[in-house]
């Protein structure tokens, strides 16, 4: 009898409903499940990062091994999942009723006038499903962008913490370098002091100086760990794992193309994607309000009866209703939802669009800044510096100068190489910031891939 019933219900869903067609294409959660890092990966990373750390390498690991990158592709599978469901029929149901049993034998089935044993059927409004199946794919879909907005947010925590690495380790050498002539400084002024070039002050005052430079590396040392654990906590390796030193980076001067990369911002950043598959979703979920709101859905059904009481002992029956949806003030106020929602994702659109923009400019202002700020300190300030302290250095050499000016020039010398450190690193997080802002990489900005700079 089930299969004859079931034969006859989806008979008439056919007839009445439509498949449901796909309305996006295929997204992130439709891919196979990434399968855990293998031990020999961890291997083959542990292998590549402690002689030295390459940007590049530092971005695979993350991406590969990343838990927040992780999170985020379940929840589009989840996603897609509940897609698919959202399109199918409602659950088949099977009922049972018995009439006529005698109350005073409640158990005399044998004595009821009918049981029967039946299958009933929802089948929605025409056009329901498919209109539900769109507004969850939306939904899908939306998860897919925010994914790739994630795996965007952690390529640029990467490239930050990568350069504040990479300041942190040029600052410590430098100052291990000063710490080096400092040190001669010290021994130089004892001998001018011992030959009467100089005062017993200028030694004191140089001595000074070289405590201050150790105290200065004892705190780089504290920053250098701590830039060390930021960077495993990215590639989820544990905390302490082994790091070698980080590659040289060549700081991108190159120009970048406004209008081209604002041109592009619909498509490249995962925001605006995102929002516009909202409108989609909220197209589809006040089409499908409005349907529901005023076509009628049906319940087919089949019964099989026993009679054991009647000279018919077996029967069948059928039933078709509907709902009335024009009496339901809830469907229209679902309506009314929709609608609002449809308008508030619109805005939510335009919104998107302006904050990227804005993003871009501020971005790109901040990298221009740095760039300039690079080339007066790396071009201008830096060998002027050099040559002032090699100058003064010559002349306490000889005894015609004294140890002020000369920490005065080393200082200074030290604290532009300082500067320089920062800068680099400061652009390569402008750069990675107008990456992120324009939501794709800049082929003329591959700074750690560039000529290593010394």
């Amino acid at each position: 009898m089930y299969p004859i019933a079931r034969s006859f219900v989806t008979a008439c869903a056919i007839a009445v409903v439509a498949s449901p067609s796909r309305a996006f294409a295929q997204t992130a959660a439709d891919r196979p499940a990434a399968p855990l890092v293998p031990a020999a990966d961890t291997s083959a990373d542990a292998n590549a990062l402690a002689p030295e750390v390459r940007l590049e390498t530092v971005l695979q690991v993350a991406e590969r091994a990343n838990p927040e990158i992780r999170e985020a592709q379940e929840r589009v599978r989840s996603a897609s999942a509940r897609a698919s469901a959202a399109g199918r029929f409602p659950d088949l149901e099977a009922k049972y009723e018995q009439w006529g049993v005698p109350l005073s034998r409640p158990y005399a089935l044998n004595e009821a006038d009918t049981l029967m044993f039946g299958l009933r059927q929802t089948i929605p409004a025409p056009g329901v499903l498919g209109a539900r199946s769109r507004a969850a794919e939306g939904e899908a879909g939306m998860l897919a962008e925010a994914e790739r907005a994630r795996q965007q947010d952690i390529r640029v925590r990467v490239k930050r913490a990568f350069y504040e690495y990479y300041r942190t380790y040029r600052e410590y050498q430098i100052h291990l370098e000063h710490v080096i002539l400092e040190s001669r400084i010290v021994e130089l002024a004892r001998q001018n002091y011992q030959v009467g070039r100089a005062t017993q002050q200028d030694v004191l005052r140089t001595a000074v100086d070289l405590s201050r430079l150790h105290s200065d590396v004892a705190d780089l040392v504290q920053q250098l760990e701590s830039s060390k654990a930021q960077l495993n906590t990215l590639m989820a390796r544990p905390i302490d794992a082994a790091l070698g030193a980080p590659a040289g980076v060549a700081p991108d001067l190159g120009r970048v193309d406004l209008a081209r990369a604002e041109g592009a911002l619909d498509e490249s950043r995962p925001e605006i994607a995102a929002a516009k598959i909202g409108t989609l979703r909220s197209e589809a979920a006040l089409d499908a309000a409005k349907t529901e709101a005023t076509v009628p859905s049906f319940m087919l059904g089949v019964d099989y009866w026993y009679q054991p009481t009647s000279d018919v002992r077996h029967a069948y029956g059928a039933m078709v209703s509907i709902n009335l949806p024009w009496l339901s003030g809830r469907r229209r106020d679902q309506v009314r939802d929709a609608e609002h929602t449809l308008a508030a994702d619109i805005r939510a659109l335009e919104s998107a669009r302006n904050t990227a923009r804005f993003e871009v400019r501020d971005a790109l202002a901040r990298l221009t800044a740095a760039q300039q700020s690079f080339r007066i300190i790396d071009r201008e300030l830096l060998p002027q510096a050099r040559q002032s302290f090699e100058a003064a250095q010559a002349a306490f050499g000889a005894g015609k100068g004294d140890a002020l000016g000369l920490l005065d020039s080393a200082r200074s010398y030290l604290q532009v190489r300082v500067e320089d450190a920062r800068a680099v690193a400061r652009l390569g997080s402008s750069l990675a910031d107008l990456e992120r802002a324009i939501g794709t990489g800049l082929t003329n900005a591959a700074p750690a891939a560039q000529e290593k700079r010394q």
